[in-house]
This record gives structure tokens, C-alpha cells and sequence, in this order.
């Protein structure tokens, strides 16, 4: 797996990051925690050394697993986490509150078996809170030597503007994919300006960038792909499944998978370090990875850019 150095750090981290979402064992329809576990193992073993989670997949629950797999090699992985989304009312409220993230922070730490997080990210802005509250808080962790870095997830370009006027951020966590490229409109430009290390999810769009869907899907109410990745509804589809036929065709070409053309494109954009990917079984992992990353000739970032940009923009 190739590693990656980070701007503001000592240390490289591999260009996939495992992420824990479906292994919370909530949203992602049926559950196998005993094959959630070995996609955790197996990602360690294959070279991947950083992992993404937070308190709300599971309710602490894939937090409680990713603490048990990690405990007796901590100084070998960078684990990054989140606050700010109550799971303890279940209402799932946004409160960046110095009182919540305080309590937030030391429930992550009892789950994960650690005393210290390597990258503490705020879920979702909280509107209700100034983010001179938050940041202040957050800075008085890190000087705690509770967490190292301070990252922020899903912020706009104001938000994020916002945020850099009372701490430095080392990180922002976007939705970013051929399928979801709001990040490009001013998020891109103003991470590489302040060095700030990108990593997106939902890189391969819930699963729809593998081409494992032949025909559109149909999800369940409470399945993440019914309610949060818009490109599931039908009338995307025939643009989806353009994109998806080009990427398989420059994907055959290359002897790589779709996934692997996917992940190849995001790690050539613009401040991009490495790519969240989630992974429910050993076998996803491996398949995730492989063939990571390939070059992409220009005729063919061309090919990705139109059909992508007619997925996005319709």
C-alpha cells in the first residue's frame, strides 16, 4: 500500500484510509460483525495504517470494535474520529459545545482503548455554537495531548474560513467522488492555500463507482443509500451507468477494477492526501485496494471529466 506524507505531520499514513461507517452495523442493511472485524484485520495486515470512525456509526459500536482490533498496535495505526453528533438522546442533534465535545471525546477514548487521538475531527457544523467556542476547546485538548491534530467534516468554504480564524486546521473530511464534486467549487483551492490535508469518503459512491450494480438499486428506509447518497434515485441512472461503463472500459484497458479507476482519479486532485474507503468483509478491503493507485493518461481523465461532469451537473 503506498504511503502518503501529510502536510503539518512527522509521520506518512497509507492513500487508503479504512472507513467504519457499515461496520457501526447500522444503515448498511444486514450485519455480520464477526466479517466487520476482519475487515479491520485484514486492512492492517495489507498496509493500511489509518482508520476513520466516530462516535455515531453504531452508536459507539464501531468505535467498541476498531478499539478491541487496534489495542495491541496503537503506535502502528493513525486513527482519526469525530464529535458533535449526540448519539446519547438518539435525536443526532449537531452541538460542538465545549460541554459536549468534552464528554464526546472521552466516551471515543473508553471505546477506543486509547489515550489519545491521533486526528479529532467535528462531524457536522453546529450553528448554534460559535466556532470560537469549539476551536477553543479543541486546542485545549490537543495541548492536553488528548488528540494531535484538529480536523473538520462536511464545513463550507465560509464555515471553513470561519474555523482558520481561531486555530489551524489540519484537515477537512468532504464527500467528494465522480459522483459528488461540490468540494471543487472553492473548498479544493482554499485547502491547498492553507495546507490543509484533504480526505474525502463516499469515493465510490456507496458502492455505485464498483459497477457491481447492473440495474438501479433499491434501498430500504434507514439504509444510507436511500437517504444520503443521492445517485441511487432512478433518475440519475442512465448518467451513473454511462460513467460507470467508461471507467470500466478505461479499467480493462489498464487489467485494474472500476473501484481502482475511481480512487486513482481522487488521489490526483488537488490537495487530496488520501481517500476514505468503507469495507464490511476482508474480501472488500482486498478488492478496494487493489491496483492502487494507477496512472491515468489524459485522453482518459478526459473521458472521466465529461461523463462525470454530466452525472454531477445534471
Amino acid at each position: 500500500m503506498k504511503q502518503v506524507k501529510l502536510n503539518n505531520a512527522d509521520t506518512g499514513i497509507s492513500a487508503l484510509i479504512l472507513g467504519t461507517w457499515a461496520i457501526g452495523g447500522s444503515n448498511w442493511g444486514a450485519y455480520d460483525e464477526a466479517n466487520a472485524v476482519r475487515a479491520i484485520e485484514t486492512a492492517l495486515d495489507s498496509g493500511i495504517n489509518a482508520i476513520d470512525t466516530a462516535p455515531v456509526y453504531g452508536d459507539g459500536h464501531a468505535e467498541e470494535l476498531v478499539g478491541k482490533v487496534i489495542h495491541s498496535k496503537r503506535d502502528k495505526v493513525f486513527l482519526a474520529t469525530k464529535c458533535g453528533l449526540d448519539i446519547y438522546t438518539r435525536k443526532y442533534e449537531h452541538d460542538l459545545s465545549p460541554s459536549y465535545i468534552e464528554k464526546d471525546l472521552h466516551g471515543s477514548l473508553k471505546r477506543l482503548q486509547t489515550e489519545f487521538i491521533d486526528l479529532y475531527q467535528c462531524h457536522w457544523p453546529d450553528p448554534r455554537t460559535p466556532i470560537e467556542e469549539t476551536m477553543t476547546a479543541l486546542v485545549k485538548f490537543r495541548q492536553q495531548g488528548k488528540i494531535r491534530h484538529i480536523g473538520v467534516s462536511n464545513f463550507s468554504g465560509t464555515e471553513l474560513r470561519d474555523t482558520l480564524r481561531h486555530a489551524s486546521v489540519f484537515s477537512l473530511q468532504p464527500h467528494y467522488s465522480l459522483l459528488e464534486r461540490t468540494v471543487e467549487k472553492e473548498l479544493l483551492a482554499l485547502c491547498v492555500e492553507h495546507e490543509i490535508n484533504v480526505f474525502p469518503y463516499g469515493c465510490l459512491g456507496a458502492g455505485m463507482l464498483t459497477g457491481k450494480y447492473r440495474e438501479c438499486p433499491q434501498f430500504k428506509k434507514g439504509d444510507a443509500r436511500s437517504f444520503f447518497y443521492r445517485h441511487f434515485k432512478p433518475k440519475y441512472w442512465l448518467k451513473v451507468r454511462r460513467l460507470v461503463d467508461d471507467m470500466e472500459t478505461i479499467a480493462g484497458h489498464k487489467g485494474t477494477t472500476a473501484g481502482a479507476v475511481a480512487l486513482s482519479w481522487l488521489l490526483g486532485r488537488p490537495g487530496v492526501k488520501a481517500v476514505i474507503v468503507g469495507a464490511r468483509s476482508a474480501d472488500q478491503v482486498t478488492e478496494n485496494i487493489a491496483g492502487i493507485p494507477i496512472d491515468l493518461n489524459e485522453d482518459e481523465s478526459a473521458i472521466l471529466e465529461k461523463s462525470s461532469r454530466e452525472v454531477y451537473e445534471g
